[in-house]
């Protein structure tokens, strides 16, 4: 399909939005300080460029202001690649935006993602810095309505066999039209609708070449390969990798009404995205080897298109500049109809967002220097709260006149403060903050005065418990805890072990007394905080129900998990805590397979699916008690592997089973158990 006409149409009106020089009408133009005063809500959309959550605004803020946000996106969903998978989606997205003029607006994001599908090879799937970047032109029509564009570039991370590549760099041109309906002429209506048309350039069909390739040489040249043919990737690594065959004309259209709640400024919304394929590249859909295999977009049609409602509510705070964003896509199309063109639909995914402006405009706003006579008549005094020994000013901190009953101030950006109603000569202002000292700062009425604060003591507190299987409080055990420092604490009468001042981060304790069995528990400290962990202990057994043999740890009584189910039953924790005593105390052995086994009951692909869930299960339970977790690897056997015939309940007990075979050791012999 030919792009030539939809290109024309969108750069001309990129071209023309960057073309007209808009200038502030504030004394011309009848409300003009009210919309100024509204440019200080404007915020970063998703990936970068202002707007709502996804919905570009076709305006921008004042001129030097300056915005970020970190947002994320997540879902965990069962049956949906496969029939009884499960499915992790996780993104984290950073983007920040300036408006270089009055015309003109800068923008860039960064985004990580991390895609996990326990019915694929590989599970994990990661992609690093994903960059996005462009430049957005606008111009105000009336004051009620903006006309703009936008061009973007984006340069998809690549992550092993995804090789990133200047070939995948993908680029859309995008006209943008938004009526605020605030400054309409005859009445203020809270409400701002948005539309957005783009024709974006999608080349992300490079980024897989290789793992294709490599695919196809694996096949031995069995299955002829055109040169325009690619479909060798499963619908969870399109959707991970979110690769399209096809370029897009994307149509969005946006509503937000901004409505206050007392001091808070409340910004319910909903946007609508629908992106229309185009232009398949000469890529050539081959037919379905199965009827489970994925079809071909001339076969689907509508419903592969991906389609999103998004749902949100951005939050504006008193602090002004900060900004809350919560909200929740649902895949309208998309998310069931596979095709080997396009990248699926995520069903849903929930929206977490912060944000802060800088207004340029807000420092002379907040605190202008009046006359000297102006000072005197008022009883004010004016000051800045700076930090001891660096001089840099001091935000949000409390002020408070002290025996006066004057409301107090809280310092700006700019650590200004300016109190009001004070009479007398000679005042004592007291100041306080989370992450100081509390000071008292005297001053003169009228003056301009600065105060210093100093930084508290950012370290916390630690109180460890040491308790027994049964919950009960064990004494004199020696505990090491390692992390940003380290130490080494026995429990008093009591079993509590305290660090009264310790470092804050992350931190593992361990119990490496000889009568007890090695147990670790990680926990992080955070500054100027207490905080009160527990760690469970068990007594050495006086026969071991774990020894290490040659290639094998050796399990006297067996694990057992809940019938059908990978879960592990609490008899089963004496034991597991043995093994992780064992490749505690034995570093050297440095790669165990956690073999899952099952009897014959049953159809094999469940005992399959069963037996490495249990395998898993086992080895999850060893990280979260202190095991690295790239010591261990876990693997389902299902009922091949058995050790007695399948001929009595007694027997297919016995192939019931988990193993440890010892893959990899150092040339050290590992202690053996008793």
């Amino acid at each position: 399909m030919c792009r030539t006409w939809k290109l024309a149409w969108l750069g001309g009106v990129v071209a023309l939005s960057c073309a007209v020089h808009a200038r502030a009408q504030d004394e011309a133009e009848p409300g003009a300080s009210a919309r100024q005063a509204r440019l200080v809500e404007v915020r970063n959309s998703f990936n970068g460029p202002t707007g709502g959550i996804r919905v570009v605004d076709a305006a921008s803020g004042p001129t030097g202001s300056f915005r970020l946000a970190l947002n994320t996106e997540f879902f965990i969903a069962s049956d949906y690649f496969a029939p009884g998978d499960e499915t992790h989606h996780f993104a984290g997205n950073f983007s920040l935006s300036l408006t270089a003029t009055d015309f003109l607006e800068v923008f860039a994001s960064a985004e990580v993602t991390s895609a996990w599908d326990n019915s694929n090879d590989p599970m994990l799937i990661q992609r690093v810095a994903d960059l996005y970047m462009g430049l957005k032109g606008f111009y105000g029509v009336k004051p009620w309505v903006a006309v703009g564009g936008d061009v973007s570039l984006l340069f998809p991370g690549g992550v092993g066999d995804a090789k990133s590549t200047f070939r995948a760099t993908s680029f859309g041109f995008r006209g943008n039209v938004t009526f605020d309906l605030r400054d309409t002429e005859r009445r203020d209506i809270p409400l701002i609708t948005r539309f957005n048309a783009q024709y974006w350039l999608d080349n992300t069909s490079n980024l897989t070449q290789g793992i294709e390739d490599r695919r196809y040489e694996a096949l031995g040249g069995l299955v002829p390969r055109p040169e325009e043919t690619g479909h060798l990737l499963t619908p969870f690594e399109r959707y991970a990798f979110k690769m399209n065959r096809t370029d897009f004309v994307r149509l969005a259209l946006g509503f937000e009404a901004p409505l206050k709640a007392r001091k808070v400024g409340l910004h319910p919304m909903l946007e609508w995205q629908w992106d229309i394929p185009v232009n398949r590249k000469g890529f050539a859909c081959p037919a379905m080897a199965s009827p489970a295999d994925d079809g071909c977009l001339a076969n689907a049609g509508v419903a592969a298109f991906p389609m999103l409602l998004t749902l949100g509510l951005r939050i504006l705070p008193p602090p002004t500049g900060l900004a809350f964003t919560v909200g929740a896509d649902v895949g309208l199309t998309g998310t069931s109809d596979f095709v080997r063109e396009l990248a699926p639909t995520a069903p849903y995914n929930i929206i977490i967002g912060v944000g802060y402006a800088f207004d340029p405009r807000r420092a002379a706003e907040v605190a202008p220097t009046p006359p000297a006579e102006a000072v005197a008549a008022t009883g004010q005094v004016r000051g800045h709260v700076l930090e001891s020994g660096t001089g840099q000013p001091v935000a949000g901190v409390v002020v408070e006149v002290v025996g006066r009953d004057v409301s107090p101030q809280i310092t700006d950006a700019a650590g200004r403060f300016v109190t009001y109603g004070v009479d007398e000569e000679e005042i004592l202002l007291g100041l306080s903050h989370p992450d100081y000292e509390p000071a008292e700062c005297p001053a003169t009425v009228p003056s301009e005065t600065d105060c210093l604060l100093v930084l508290s003591d950012p370290t916390g507190t630690l109180r460890l418990t040491i308790l027994d299987g049964d919950g009960r409080s064990v004494p004199n055990v020696m505990v090491s805890v390692r992390g940003p420092t380290s130490h080494r604490l026995t429990s008093n009468e009591d079993g509590v072990a305290t660090v009264e001042a310790i470092e804050p981060g992350a931190y593992t304790a361990h119990v490496e007394d000889p009568a007890f069995l090695i147990a670790a528990r990680d926990f992080d400290i955070a500054p100027r905080e207490r905080a009160d962990v527990q760690l469970r202990v068990l007594r050495k057994p006086t026969r071991s129900r774990v020894m290490v043999r040659n290639s094998e740890i050796i399990l006297r009584r067996q694990i057992i998990f809940a019938t059908g189910s990978e879960e592990i039953l609490p008899p089963s924790e004496p034991v597991l805590i043995e093994v992780a005593d064992v490749m505690l105390r034995n570093p050297e052995l440095e790669l165990i397979e956690i073999q899952g086994h099952t009897d014959n009951s049953g159809s094999p692909e469940v005992n399959m699916r069963l037996s490495q869930q249990r395998a898993e299960a086992v080895g999850q339970w060893l990280v979260d008690h202190g095991v690295d977790p790239a010591r261990l690897r876990a693997k389902g056997y299902g009922p091949t592997r058995p050790i007695a015939p399948n001929i009595t309940a007694y027997h297919r007990a016995r192939n019931r089973r988990v193993q440890f075979k010892i893959l990899q050791r150092a040339d050290v012999t590992a202690a053996a158990g008793p």
